[in-house]
């Protein structure tokens, strides 16, 4: 046994050969509860003379004075032996009603919490649990009645992360037979007795029969396990390379056309979702809608899957505009920083024009250096305020809706909309203008990957199309100040070159945006009057026209 010990720490430790009173080991906390398997544990580094170790024990609460019992044990031990000691006392069942979570649940999630606490403060190398093959075992079955993939079938991992389980090739009669060789103190749970529990109806009922029919079913099992984890290494493999192929990284969606050419489509499906915490039942639901219509949706704890026309796009939770139709301010909010900015890059190269052209054409740069008021009046001393562009006021769309006043000709400001940083300026129409031929069509992107700290509003714009990202508009037209909001039922306008009104809702569907962003679509109002769909398209009313004499520009510039 302590031969096996020592071989399988070093396999999990990476040392060639553990020298176990050498100061350089590697710091290790034992997770000990007082039972037949952590005590074993405990002892079994106390009998190899390990150098660098530590106890920590866990009182749950849970069953009254024989949990103080079991803390008691542990410290006991631990002092007699002069070895370090951790302890911590939890109100279980008050964690449980708080979370709403079941008891096992509150225990895992407390223990772990302490646990990692203490290696941060501690400078603990790795965690020691107790875990045997039983256990692991039982995990296997376990997994295989709830439902797993093939990772599932694989027990419990040896090593996870900081956590190394040294006992995993040992058997619990092993385990009991070395603890009364040795005279191992320890404590029965009397909970382990009961069949309350499905581990311990698997443990108590199940085993047993299994023995009957295989009395060495454990190490079976065990080799049976080994070859599966093999193989899903090797599958692991197959998916990265698959999932590169699938999953569009920057916005987080898979192609329909592309991924049902797959010839088990269904699989790699879960391999990809159960990333974003969906579980084989609801994935196989996923699956199943991928041929119907449009716009069903699926949640997980954390991520919304959304079946659009050619893509399943997977957005974090939070997106999808509830009733209210509100973010909270941390998701609404996008940081910006502002510098030298301009309007239009044509407009600057017009306005080089003009000036050029000024010496042999004064009365047209008379009529460019004209001083106008667009909603408000000018200062007193006759000057455009806003006309240095070298400050520009950055606002946040906040609480669904921001004003836009402004004061004089060339003035900007700039606000966060959306994901996107949207500037509205207004300037004279420069002399010889012309409109563009077609549209500019751009799509703006978010990796959703590349941080963990990635805000609510860059998730949006992933697959938020921008069909126009710069909107021109008569500003003679427009009553001050702008409203800017989300778009509402009931709201429509006169799209470009149309003549008849359409409701912001057709209009949306008729461009294809997809369920999620069309939720998000801002629109800016003058008095009553929907005047443009940012990003989209303007309102025929208030297009430029050879009468126009002041440009609002409102252009999407990041």
């Amino acid at each position: 046994m302590l031969l096996k010990f020592k071989e399988s720490l070093s396999k999990l430790t990476g040392l060639q050969e553990i020298h176990p009173a050498s100061p350089d080991n590697p710091k290790i906390l034992v997770a000990v509860s007082g039972g037949i398997d952590s005590m074993c544990l405990a002892h079994l580094f106390h009998r190899i003379f390990y150098r660098n170790f530590a106890i920590a024990t866990v009182n749950f609460s849970l069953r009254g004075e024989e949990s103080d019992g079991d803390e008691e044990l542990v410290r006991s031990w631990a002092e007699e032996r002069g070895i370090e000691y951790f302890s911590k006392i939890f109100d279980t069942k008050e964690y449980c009603r708080v979370k709403g979570v079941s008891t096992q649940v509150a225990a895992r999630d407390l223990r772990y919490s302490w646990f990692n606490l203490l290696i941060s403060e501690h400078s603990f190398d790795y965690l020691a649990v107790a875990h045997n093959l039983n256990d692991s075992v039982e995990t296997f079955f376990l997994n295989i009645l709830r439902g797993t993939g093939i990772q599932g079938l694989t027990g419990i991992r040896r090593k996870n992360g900081k956590i190394i389980r040294p006992l995993l090739s040992i058997t619990r009669r092993e385990i009991a037979e070395f603890v009364k060789r040795e005279d191992i103190p320890f404590r029965e749970d009397s909970s382990n007795s009961q069949s309350y529990y499905s581990r311990n109806r698997i443990r108590n009922m199940v085993f047993p029969e299994f023995e009957m029919i295989n009395a060495s079913f454990l190490g079976t099992v065990e080799k049976d396990m080994a070859n599966v984890e093999a193989a899903a290494d090797i599958l692991e493999e197959l998916y990265f390379t698959k999932k590169a192929e699938l999953l569009d990284y920057k916005r987080s969606r898979i192609d329909l056309g592309k991924f049902l050419k797959e010839r088990r489509p269904d699989y790699w499906l879960y391999m990809i979702l159960s990333e974003y915490g969906f579980n084989a039942a609801q994935t196989e639901q996923i699956y199943s809608s991928l041929e119907g219509q449009p716009g069903k949706e699926f949640h997980s704890d954390s991520h919304l899957v959304l079946k659009d026309r050619e893509y399943l796009l997977i957005y974090p939770k939070g997106v999808a505009r509830g009733e209210s139709g509100e973010l909270n301010d941390s998701e609404s909010r996008l940081s910006s920083t502002s510098g030298p900015v301009l309007s239009l890059a044509e407009f600057e190269e017009r306005l080089t024009d003009q000036k050029d052209n000024a010496q042999t054409q004064p009365q047209a740069e008379a009529e460019t250096e004209t001083e106008i008021t667009i909603g408000q009046t000018l200062e007193s001393n006759g000057d455009a305020v806003g006309s240095n562009t070298e400050e520009v006021e950055v606002h946040d769309y906040d609480n669904e809706l921001f004003e836009v006043s402004l004061k004089g000709s060339r003035e900007l400001k700039e606000y966060a909309i959306l994901g996107f940083l949207v500037r509205v300026s207004v300037y004279p129409k420069p002399i010889g203008f012309k409109f563009k031929d077609g549209p500019r069509k751009i799509e703006y992107t978010a990796d959703l990957f590349g941080s963990t700290d990635i805000s609510i509003a860059s998730a949006i714009r992933k697959n938020y199309k921008v069909n126009e990202p710069s909107l021109l508009l008569d500003a003679d037209l427009l009553e001050f100040p702008l409203i800017c909001r989300r778009w509402s039922e009931g709201d429509k306008f006169m799209p470009l070159g149309m003549t008849g009104y359409k409701k912001v809702s057709d209009y949306l569907t008729d461009i294809k945006m997809d369920k999620v962003s069309k939720s998000y679509q801002p629109v800016m109002t003058s008095g009553d009057k929907l005047v443009a769909l940012i990003g989209q398209r303007i309102d025929e009313r208030y297009k430029i026209t050879a009468h126009t004499k002041n440009i609002l520009e409102i252009t999407i510039i990041n």
